[in-house]
């Protein structure tokens, strides 16, 4: 006879009980992973997202005032979105890449 480990134990445990109450869903790993997967990617993308905008702050050539005035940032604001978003853009689409590589 097989002495069996805690952990085996544990699930074989965790596999009876599961049964009998016709309850499958805390044992399909599958759904567990893509469930875990989902709920991260979501947070993952804005902390990376977040983490570019920290990063450019960090540079005077991503920050406003190296170019605009007050009043210049209320004629140039669209141009300037325009600007920043695109470079967020190409950082994000560079870690991205990095990170699927």
């Amino acid at each position: 006879m097989k002495n069996r480990t805690l952990n085996e134990m544990y699930w074989c445990n965790k596999y009876q009980q599961a049964v009998k109450s016709g309850n499958n869903l805390d044992l399909n790993v599958d759904v567990a992973v893509d469930e875990i997967v989902d709920n991260l990617n979501t947070h993952l993308f804005d902390i990376i997202f977040q983490a570019v905008n920290d990063e450019m702050h960090k540079y005077t050539v991503f920050q406003e005032q190296t170019y605009l005035t007050n009043e210049g940032m209320d004629m140039f604001e669209e141009q300037w979105f325009e600007f920043y978003h695109e470079h967020h853009g190409e950082i994000l689409g560079k870690i991205m890449k990095t990170l699927t590589n």
